[in-house]
Order: structure tokens, then sequence, then C-alpha cells
């Protein structure tokens, strides 16, 4: 596929990786469309497999910008922003710092550091410890809501996937329903990945191959994140995200030792 300019986009990819990345992508925004985030962790684990890990980040990032674009408009209907506006600052702080931590780290760094801290956070939403803690804590307090978002920012800068796995703890008790929760989480969500773009674009990451390779993804991108924003009043059953977990917690375990057997 060899285009203008001479840029060829997944230039040496094989048909079946990019199909086995459409898929991925797909159910990735499947999911941010029913619940406002969380496309990026079984995109980034399953496509760093597929493409080198920064590649996989980065491309991330391209796709779900068209996902993102179709949630804005209800997100900003139905956010809260009384629990919205305290958090910004803290993401802006954290996001930058870990996008500029992105950009020095090695590929073996990166794979462990994404393996890492996929299994951190199962770890901590398969048994709750999140919420162990901050039955200690005062939730309204704005402190406490800007070291959530820093540290959610920091993660999702350096990660490209989990960041809100940490602050939805504080947002499930900070929102009244869910309508407003999945709202507030499109909103946040979005703020970060707009100092990502900002970020990468000024350290030289984002190019026309790389923005051309997102395109191509945001037809499949574009009918997923509809799909699953038309699924948001379904019950998710339990036994998904068990297997998801279980999916995630065997390809986080593999890119450890990936990084690591590299070093």
């Amino acid at each position: 596929m060899d285009l203008n300019f001479n840029i060829i986009p997944f230039q040496g990819i094989e048909w079946w990786v990019l199909v086995c990345l459409a898929v991925t992508h797909a159910f990735g925004c499947f999911i941010r469309g029913a619940f406002g985030f969380g496309s990026n962790v079984p995109i980034v684990v399953i496509s760093a497999f597929l493409l080198p890990p920064h590649h996989a980040v980065l491309l991330a990032l391209m796709t779900t910008v068209a996902a993102q674009i179709q949630l804005i408009p209800d997100g900003f209907r139905t956010a809260d922003w009384e629990v919205t506006k305290p958090l910004v600052a803290g993401l802006i702080f954290g996001t930058a710092a870990g996008t500029w931590l992105f950009s020095i780290l090695t590929p073996e760094d990166l794979v462990i550091i994404l393996g890492g801290g996929v299994v951190v956070i199962i770890i901590l939403d398969t048994f709750r410890l999140i919420e162990r803690i901050v039955k200690y804590t005062n939730l309204r307090s704005k402190k406490l809501a800007a070291i959530l978002a820093i540290i959610s920012g920091l993660i999702g800068g350096l990660t490209g996937a989990g960041a809100f796995y940490f602050l939805v703890v504080y947002l499930k008790h900070a929102c009244a329903s869910p309508s407003s929760l999945r709202g507030t989480n499109v909103i946040l969500s979005s703020i970060t990945m707009i100092i990502r773009i900002v970020s990468l674009s000024a350290l030289g990451f984002i190019n026309p191959k790389l923005i051309i390779e997102g395109l191509i993804l945001w037809p499949v991108v574009l009918t997923a994140t509809w799909l699953g924003s038309s699924a948001f009043k379904c019950s998710t059953p339990k036994v998904f995200y068990v297997v998801l977990q279980a999916i995630l917690l065997t390809g986080a375990g593999a890119l450890i030792y990936r990084g690591l057997v590299k070093v």
C-alpha cells in the first residue's frame, strides 16, 4: 500500500497481523464505548505482541481518538463538572510527566513496565485493594483527588493504558449516577488524550505514517465504539470480566518475560 510522499502504512506487517490489530482495537473501543474508559489495556497488551511496544502504544492513541470524538458530545452532556474540574490540573501534570518518561524508555524497559503495570492493575481490581484503602480516607478530599489524578495521569502517559483504573474508585463514590460516571470518564480521558497527543507530537513521536495507520483502522473503531455505546444500558456478566482478566494477566506475564529475556 504505497501512498504519496513514499509513506507506506504498516510497512513489513503481514495481512493477518493487520486483521488481528483491527480486531484488538475494535474490542478495546467497544469497552470504551460502553464505559467511557478501559479500551487501552487490552489494545496495548495484545498489540505489543504484534508490533514494537512504542508503536503499539502510539497506534492505540491514534485509533482511540476516533472513539473519543464519538463519545465527547455525550460526555459533555452527562459529566459531573463539579467532580471533573478539580482533577484537571493533576491529570495534566501527571500525563505530561508520564509522556516524557515514555519518550526515554527502551523497548525492553517499556514492555516490562507495560506488563508489570497491567498485573498490578488487575490484582488491585480483583481483590478490590484500592476500595479497601479508600475506606480509611475522605473521598471528598480535594488533596486525595489531586494525588489520584497525578498518579492516573503518570500511568496513562507512561504506558498508554490503565490510568483510570486507579481513578475510577474515587469517581464511583464522587459521581451520583452511572451516567454521570461514564460522562466524567469520557471528559477526563479526553483531557489526558489531548495532553498525550500534544506532548508526543512535540517530542517527534507522531508522524504522517502513524496518523495514516490510525485512520485506516478508524472505520472499525467507530463501529465498535457505537456498538459499545448502544450496549451501555445492558448489564455485563461477571464471567466476561473474569475471562478478560485472565487473558490480560497471561498477556502481561508474557510481556514481562519478553522484556526480561531481551535485557
